[in-house]
């Protein structure tokens, strides 16, 4: 049997496969049972075409070897490596808990003595692969888990090779931009916890803080919190923070890296291993231009209503909807798992939009659609929330929150002019002072997070499509259209993308 076409029930080894959990360019994860202990577990495999190549299995097994070298009661432990007739995988432990992608999308919200205790913890785990000068991935949310609330481990992230300090960089700056954004305001403590989740994040600082400082303050904030003496002040001299303003990075930047992180990796031993030129992964491989980005500067934003809009970090938006040609090159992809939302539907199958062929053939002879003129630089319509997530992780950007596609569209002056429908960057008058097309018409854009109806406080939260649409006179920048799920899919509903940092 090849690992292609194993299902749920079947045994490799020692093991009862339970359930396909995400698939990599050339492995597969499943949740499993170890028979002999009956006990869960967790089963990375290599695809079997990777498993008859000498060289991926061997990089395989320097990993796992790597990982076998761990040994530390907050982080998972690898409990074998098999490789032979029956495949090459390996088992590791299954963490119980929710993981901190799925607090983040959650929205929670921690107290500043219950983040001191997870850092503390986190700390710990992180400082043992320093000290050890053992190599990591890519740090994801989804790596950490947390049970019943308090009880902090990660998975195991070591690898075989040399530790990278701007791997280690990346994980601070992560960490420090997500629990800052989880922090609960008002509460005891929430300056020096703001300040700490700062110093991590600060993107100017080559090295944000080390794992030791990071400890030692979460620990002195932690004591303090818990009303025990501390003489020391809780930012320490070394820190070299003085007459500088904390500057917080949205955690929205990092959100949700996981399945990029997984393929990245891969990516960079097969460039190791001299295969192939080009990233196949890499939508902007070749001699295709980037997206047009418009920077977003900090600062409160006016809107029609009176109010102020506080924007806090800035960022950058593409300046048109993303077209047809560009969403194109997405479905080339021979595998979109890993680009994936964790949380899309079991039932959803594919990427394509509706009526995708008929719209794409359309495109490209530049004759009709549905009554529209059709050109290949027009936007993408016709499809999903999930669509939208996974282009947008593809092309390693983000989808604006609703709060950053508002800003952006009265930053400079708004548009009062509605596009027609056709190509995303055909000059118009739907234009803002920040030179941002078709916020005013063309077509309705999707937005990051689900949002509450300040009309209808009492319904639950729904996704939102923001700005106006060309079939309609009477919208605008302002209009704001509560969908009744991350399944909706119009004709006339599409994206534009914030730059991932």
């Amino acid at each position: 049997m090849t690992e292609g076409v194993r299902k749920r029930g079947d045994t490799v080894g020692d093991y009862r496969l339970v359930k396909a959990i995400s698939e990599g360019q050339v492995t597969r994860t499943w949740e499993a049972e170890q028979i002999s202990m009956q006990r869960p577990v967790m089963l990375e495999m290599l695809k079997v075409e990777a498993a008859k190549d000498p060289a991926w299995v061997e990089a395989f097994l320097a990993d796992v070897r790597a990982k076998a070298l761990v040994t530390h009661s907050n982080i998972g432990s690898v409990y074998e490596a098999v490789s032979n007739e029956s495949g090459t995988y390996f088992a590791r432990e299954r963490l119980e808990g929710d993981n901190l992608e799925e607090w983040y999308e959650q929205e929670r919200q921690l107290t500043p003595l219950e983040l001191m205790k997870l850092l503390q913890q986190l700390s710990a785990a992180m400082l043992f692969f320093e000290r050890n000068d053992i190599a990591t991935v890519e740090f994801g949310l989804h790596h950490i888990v947390v049970e019943n609330g308090t009880h902090l481990r990660t998975m195991n992230l070591a690898v075989d090779g040399e530790r990278l300090e701007e791997t280690n960089t990346r994980a601070k700056q992560l960490l420090g931009a997500v629990f800052d954004d989880m922090i609960k305001p008002g509460e005891p403590g929430a300056t020096r916890a703001h300040s700490l989740c700062g110093y991590m994040a600060d993107m100017e600082r080559e090295i944000p803080l080390t794992w030791s400082q990071i400890s030692k303050l979460s620990t002195e904030v932690r004591e303090q919190l818990e009303g025990v003496e501390v003489i020391e002040p809780p930012v320490a001299p070394e820190i070299d923070v003085a007459d500088k303003p904390r500057k917080k990075v949205p955690a929205t930047v990092w959100a949700l890296l996981g399945g990029l992180l997984l393929i990245a990796a891969v990516a960079g031993v097969l460039m190791a291993m001299g295969i192939g030129k080009k990233d196949p992964l890499d939508p902007n491989a070749g001699d295709d231009e980037l997206l047009p980005f418009v920077e977003i500067p900090t600062g409160e934003y006016d809107l029609p209503d009176g109010t102020k809009l506080p924007i806090t970090q800035a960022y950058k938006i593409s300046r048109t909807e993303v077209s047809l040609t560009e969403y194109q090159k997405f479905l080339e992809v021979e595998d979109p798992t890993p680009f994936q939302h964790p949380d899309q539907p079991n039932s959803k199958k594919s990427h394509e939009p509706d009526d995708w062929k008929a719209l794409w053939v359309a495109a490209v002879k530049g004759e009709v659609w549905q009554g529209r003129a059709m050109a290949m630089r027009c936007p993408v319509v016709g499809i999903d929330w999930w669509d939208a997530y996974a282009y947008s992780q593809w092309s390693r950007n983000r989808l604006p929150t609703l709060a950053e596609w508002t800003a952006a569209a009265f930053y400079q002056g708004a548009s009062d002019k509605i596009a027609s429908w056709g190509p995303v960057d055909l000059p118009s008058e739907d234009l803002t002072g920040a030179q941002l097309l078709a916020t005013a018409g063309s077509v309705r854009e999707w937005t990051a997070r689900l949002e509450a109806n300040p009309a209808d406080r009492l319904s639950p939260k729904k996704p939102v499509a923001a700005g106006g649409v060309f079939s309609d006179p009477g919208s605008g920048p302002s209009t704001l259209l509560w969908l009744e799920s991350r399944n909706v899919r119009r004709p006339d509903l599409g994206f534009r993308v914030v730059l991932r940092r």
